[in-house]
């Protein structure tokens, strides 16, 4: 837990702004906790630092498409991307593909309808995202994977919850940031702990992809993933 007033503290003293013991001024303080959440949001664009991964259901009703976010059609936070997804239909699990706006355009009938939804694309738009589906399915209920946003600080004094990383992170990355602002320079090793910090998160969080092979890549000999690489 972190309120935003301990990391903009500790980012001041980073600088040689405030000294132990001081606390900022309200006008510091201000200043420095804008530039804190503009920080939060900018992560947001990055899925390697967006910590937030829910799941989010819908039953599907035939329907093209439908909303995500605030004043959706599912109400829950805005997804800034959808990592996976499956269509489960009388309690089997069938596979979705998450695809981009190109597959999806050249879907020539998109008003095709099937027992299950196989392929989705997400349009991240604000307020709501909006997911497309195809075919049009009915009885089945589709499970998303989501990445939401980075959760910004409502005020000065409210704690969130960050997981392990974080705070160091924000505290060293914002120091950098509003050093300009205050007139100070961040000293090589405060720069270099917010570029560890940053990379760290981005291993914690980058996923890597399974790698899957087409069975008609496999050839009719091997069969296997061995096999084919080894040109048999």
């Amino acid at each position: 837990m972190a309120t935003a007033t301990t990391i903009i503290s500790d980012a001041l003293k980073e600088l040689g702004v405030i000294a132990d013991g001081e606390t900022p001024t309200a006008s510091e303080s201000d200043d420095a906790f804008r530039a804190l959440n503009r920080l939060m949001n900018l992560w947001s664009n990055d899925q390697s630092f967006a910590w937030v991964a829910n799941t989010v259901s819908k039953a599907l009703t035939g329907l093209a498409s439908f909303t995500v976010g605030p004043t959706g059609d599912v109400v829950t936070l805005r997804p800034i991307s959808i990592e996976t997804a499956t269509v489960v239909r009388d309690g089997i699990t069938y596979p979705v593909e998450v695809t981009d706006n190109q597959k999806w355009d050249s879907i020539s009938y998109k008003a095709a309808t099937g027992a299950n939804t196989s392929i989705i694309y997400y349009a991240a738009e604000v307020p709501n995202g909006i997911v497309n589906v195809w075919p049009l399915a009915t009885g089945c209920t589709l499970n998303m994977r989501v990445i939401n946003l980075v959760t910004s600080f409502p005020d000065i004094s409210t704690d969130v919850n960050l997981p392990p990383g974080y705070e160091q992170a924000f505290i060293k990355n914002l120091a950098v940031d509003i050093a300009p602002s205050f007139k100070a320079t961040p000293s090589p090793l405060t720069v270099r702990a917010a570029s560890v910090a940053m990379k760290s998160i981005q291993r914690t969080n980058n996923v890597v992809p399974t790698m899957s092979i087409d069975s008609s890549l496999m050839g009719y000999r091997g069969g296997s993933l061995p096999a084919f690489l080894g040109g048999y």
